[in-house]
This record gives C-alpha cells, structure tokens and sequence, in this order.
C-alpha cells in the first residue's frame, strides 16, 4: 500500500485514496430559522439517498465485534424522557470491520476501534474507578466486562494490521488513537491507516475547554504525525457503497458512516444510544413514547450536554432519512449506535426495544485479492 503525503493538495489526497467530497449537505444549515434547517438537511438527505441508490453498490465485506460494556447515565441516553430507579444503563462499544471497493482498490476500513487499556484514562471512566474505592481491580471486570479488544478481533478474521487503510470514529470522546497511529513514543500498529475525522472535531481534540474535558482522554491524539490525519471539510464518499455524512451535535465535529448493505442502507452513529432513540414513539421503555408526544418530537439525542443540541436533534433526523427500514422490523429505522445499549444483570436495567448485537455481512477478502479496482465513482 502506497503512503499519501498530506503536503498534496487536499482532492488528491482524497482521490489518491480512493476518496471524494460530496456537496450534497453544503449549506444546508446556513439559515437561522431551526426549521428551515431541518427541512433543508432533508431534503438533501432524500437527494442524497436517490443518488446512493442509484449506484447501488453495496459493500463486498462487514462484521461487528463487541469490545466492552459501560455503565452510561439514564439522563445522558435518554435526557428527561424516562426516570427510573437504576440511574445508570449500559452500553456495548463495538468494533465495526468493513471492506469495499474504490477505483483505487479494495479498501479495509476500521470503525470505532478502541484501545480499551488507554482510553480508561478519561475523566468520566476514572470518576467510576473512585467510585469503587479499594476495589476497584475487583468490581472493575464486573462492572465493565471486556468481551474483546481490537486484536483478537482481527486476529479471529485473520486479519492483518498493515493490511487497514483507515480507522475512524463518529466523534473522539474517550478515545486514545495514539496506538494505532503511532506517535513519538511509539510506532503505529497499523502502519498504513490514515484517521478520517471532520476537521472541526480534530482542531477541537487537541485544544479543549474546561467543559469538555470530562469525555475526552488526556493527550489522546499527542505526537501523532499529520501526514495520518484525513481532515475532513465535507461530508465524503468511500467508492460507492459508503460515505461518512458530517452530524454535528454531539460534537462539532460528529459524523455518521453510511454504508449499502444487502439488507438494505444503514447508518452507524452515536447520536443515539439504541433505535429507541430514533423511533421513540416506538419504544417499550418506559416514558418514551409519552415523552415525544407530548413534545412533539420526532427523535430522542443522546448527551446530557451536547455541543450543539438543536443541530444534533437535525442531524439524527437526517440518520433517519438516510436510513432504510429495520430489516427485523419496519417501525424503527436500520441504524446501528457504535455504542448500544444492552441488556445486562443489574437490577432496573434498561433493554432495548430492538437490537442489531453482532453481525456479518458478505466474505473477507484475502491480501492477494486487496489490489482488486472498482469501477470509477459516480456519485458526486
């Protein structure tokens, strides 16, 4: 695989990638009235859906993993729609692994790899650790169960680290990606994966506020040399069968991946915490459905504190545009958090009206067949 000096301009490190900038969302968020906003991000949504179909080129290869289970607040998943006895629910973070084709070759993509033994230094998980006092090497495997790290996921699909191209994230909360890109302490573990990330949460991670350091791991991305670093300034295409859509709300620089599947268009995020919160009026949790009644809402955001909440309620809105029906049921849209909640042992807790768990699509490809080249692009 070749290394794609970022002293080029900015389109051909894209096109040399295998990547290209779409205009589909460019000004769509430009009017001060919220529900102009919103009618413009759909619009361009369903515009963008009809091109996306159009192609329909869907990914050669996906598999899930899942990697750890957290306690995460009612209040941060679910705001003042629900309050219940247990003010804490849980979370999977899954490790997502997809292949697909560009006209520059098959392409591996790493989405929300996380090093589980770094990013246990950020503020919000360290709260948890004095929590348990002096024992909290006992109750932390209890309460935080590692079901797999990014290793021996890939190392269970015999894949190899220099054969991934990109890692990305839909926002870098907890995150430390100095061990898959490397930095002056140590060399990368995939040595030819470049981060994609929009360029507003790259310049917000390495120069935080006070406000925002809670959910960000200390110096997380120090030292990590800039010719790894995609900033993103638009909303992108990855051949023809995925895109990453910059959602900000969350964060500014949030963003969803969209990808073409043989059960239909997906989306991956982390603006909600389970399909409860997109189809609310849905759910079997307990205050939902009443909650968006009574407020007219449509979708429910995730974050107790959002960066941008109104643009966040937008931005889910338009995951859900983009999304096609649930394939294990239609009422709720097909989109997978990066973070699910998940039913586990502890008493109240919180279960999910629907659940995508674990999952694989197509076959891997092997090393040899990673120099296969698509048809050139057609989306534009």
């Amino acid at each position: 695989m070749s290394s794609v000096p970022l002293n080029l301009s900015y389109d051909l490190v894209l096109e040399t990638s295998g990547i290209r900038a779409i205009s589909h969302f460019s000004n769509s968020r430009e009017s001060l009235s919220p529900q102009e906003r919103l009618k413009q991000v759909q619009f361009q949504a369903k515009h963008f859906v009809e091109d996306f179909k159009m192609v329909n080129q869907q990914i050669q290869f996906l598999q899930t993993f899942d990697l750890v289970s957290i306690p995460y607040p009612v209040k941060s998943a679910f705001g003042n729609a629900t309050s219940l006895i247990n003010p804490y629910l849980y979370v999977t973070n899954r490790l997502m692994v997809i292949q697909f084709s560009t006209h520059a070759g098959i392409k591996t993509l790493l989405f929300s790899p996380s090093d589980l033994s770094a990013n246990i230094k950020t503020p919000y998980f360290q709260r948890f650790r004095r929590l348990m006092g002096r024992f909290k090497n006992t109750l932390q495997p209890l309460l935080t169960p590692i079901h797999s790290t990014v290793e021996q996921a890939l190392e269970s699909i015999n894949l190899k680290p220099e054969q991934i191209d990109f890692i990305c994230y839909d926002h870098l909360h907890t995150q430390d990606i100095r061990k898959w890109l490397g930095s002056f302490e140590q060399p990368a573990y995939f040595p030819n994966a470049k981060l994609l990330v929009m360029h507003q949460e790259w310049e917000a991670v390495k120069d935080l506020l006070p406000l925002q350091n809670h959910w960000y791991c200390p110096d997380g991305v120090d030292g990590i040399d800039p010719n790894k670093i995609i900033p993103l300034h638009s909303s992108i295409m990855l051949g023809d069968s995925l895109a990453l859509i910059h959602t900000p709300g969350h964060t500014q620089g949030s963003q969803s991946l969209v990808v073409n599947t043989d059960s239909g268009i997906m989306v991956c995020s982390q603006n909600g915490i389970s399909v409860d919160n997109y189809s609310p009026e849905h759910s079997t949790i307990y205050g939902l459905a009443d909650h968006v009644l009574e407020n007219n809402m449509t979708v429910i955001p995730n974050g107790e504190h959002p960066e941008l909440r109104l643009d966040q309620y937008i931005s889910m809105v338009l995951e859900k545009t983009i999304a096609d029906p649930h394939p294990s049921d239609s009422r709720f849209p097909y989109i997978m958090p990066s973070s699910e909640l998940s039913a586990r042992w502890q008493p109240f807790a919180l279960s999910p009206t629907l659940s995508l768990g674990e999952m694989k699509i197509g076959e891997l490809f092997s090393q040899t067949t990673h120099q296969l080249y698509g048809e050139p692009s057609t989306i534009s």
